[in-house]
């Protein structure tokens, strides 16, 4: 018969390991690659083994979630059986609790195993295991790769017999965890820069990085009316002049009509007097075509823009690796900022601006599921024609859109009341 200490000490015991077991979990994805394959080529048994377990996280995620879950249960059930069993009689002897001595002896030694669980099996060793990854992951690198070996027989079982539960509901098990939506890949990176692992401002470009992947071309471009284009009999010098005057170091180069573009021309290549000859062939892309392939394609062409277009064929905008550069690292926040927002809870907003760049920003909730993609085609969407300054209209969940400049083209400026304002 084993005593009340002796009990105590095998939960404890079998706490630790799965402490150890979750820690290593941690600190195997944790370590540097690098770091790894430098040791494992200087001869390191240990950092070989953890890279072959990285290489297979499935088998090895798999091991330490069986490891885990068998050790927690036995823990439960000899504290349940056993320690509950002397508590029990304990209380037996205390009158006002000897009609519920059993409960409360279960309650509690169900509730001490789960805090010392908890805090000694996950959360310490966790934490220990990032701060000491490397140094944890070559200590049990070894040790777990050939438990992996032992396991896998009783891993293709679990996962047959998962499989065969979840064919009914078309899917597929799997150990790895590293199936992560957006949102949550998301959630992670905001826990992360409020812990403080990682930088803030990285943190934000990863998170734009991610929303890439939801953007069209037409979110990203710049629209047609605000190209700066020449035509291809334009001289040399009066090129030059106006890249100066725009600011632009790239033109749109088109042949008698702007619809027939034929490429784009660079400020370093004009020399001589015709423009003819400097003129570099750009990608022509449909505006709902994914950001990042849009993207891919500018990389495998070696172009810096493409030509954005509608399913006909009539150019809509531009896009530029600078517009791609600048939805992952933000704009510059100055006087002339397209979105300002002001003391009295609303914003003055360039048309051209983005929709969810408002709604990121300012935390608002325009409407952004219909054809239009900017302020200003939400606004004449909700209206119909081209407004003059001082109109105003308001969308179905109550944000007031007021234009504030205007032409006979274009809603160039608007100021956004939302709802609580």
């Amino acid at each position: 018969m084993i005593s009340t200490q002796g009990e105590a000490l095998i939960i404890m015991l079998l706490i630790l390991t799965n402490g150890v077991l979750a820690g290593a979990e941690i600190a195997i994805v944790a370590a540097r690659k690098g770091r790894l394959n430098q040791l494992a080529r200087e001869g390191s048994r240990a950092a070989k083994a953890a890279l072959r377990l990285r290489d297979n996280p499935e088998r090895f995620l798999a091991t330490v979630q069986i490891g885990i879950t068998v050790i927690g249960a036995t823990a439960g059930a000899f504290g349940g059986a056993a320690f509950a069993r002397n508590l029990t009689g304990v209380l037996e002897k205390v009158p006002a609790l000897a009609a519920h001595a059993e409960g409360i002896s279960l309650a509690a030694v169900v509730g001490l195993i789960s805090y010392f669980s908890l805090v000694i099996g996950e959360l310490v060793p966790k934490s220990l295991a990032l701060r000491n990854a490397e140094r944890y992951a070559l200590l049990l690198a070894r040790p777990l790769w050939w438990l992996s070996v032992a396991t896998r027989p009783l891993v293709w079982f679990l996962t047959a017999s998962s499989n065969v539960v979840l064919a009914p509901f078309r899917d597929r098990t799997s150990f790895t965890e590293a199936r992560l939506s957006a949102d949550e890949l998301k959630q992670n990176l905001e826990e992360a820069s409020r812990a403080g692992t990682i930088d803030p401002e990285a943190a934000q470009i990863a998170r734009r990085a991610l929303e890439l992947a939801e953007l069209r071309a037409a979110d990203l471009m710049v629209p047609r009316t605000r190209i700066v284009a020449i035509s291809l009999d334009t001289p040399v010098a009066e090129a030059v002049r106006r890249m100066n005057h725009s600011g632009h170091p790239r033109l749109l180069v088109y042949e008698r009509d702007p619809e027939r573009v034929v490429g784009w021309v660079a400020a370093k290549d004009l020399v001589g007097t015709e423009l003819k000859g400097h003129v570099q062939p750009a990608p022509f892309v449909r505006s709902d075509r994914p950001a990042t392939e849009v993207l891919l394609e500018l990389r495998e062409k070696d172009a810096p823009l493409a030509v954005v277009t509608d399913e006909h064929g009539q150019v809509e905008g531009m896009l530029t690796l600078d517009d791609v550069f600048l939805e992952l690292v933000g704009r510059r926040t100055q006087n002339t900022a397209p979105i300002r927002p002001q003391p009295d809870g609303s914003a003055l907003v360039m048309g051209s601006v983005p929709i969810r760049e408002v709604n990121r920003e300012l935390g608002y909730a325009l409407p952004d599921d219909g054809e239009f993609n900017t302020v200003a085609g939400l606004f004449l969407s909700l209206s119909q024609h081209i407004p003059g300054p001082g109109e105003a209209v308001k969308t179905a969940n109550g944000f007031l859109l007021e234009v504030i400049g205007a032409s006979r083209r274009r809603v160039r400026a608007l100021r956004i009341v939302p709802p609580t304002v």
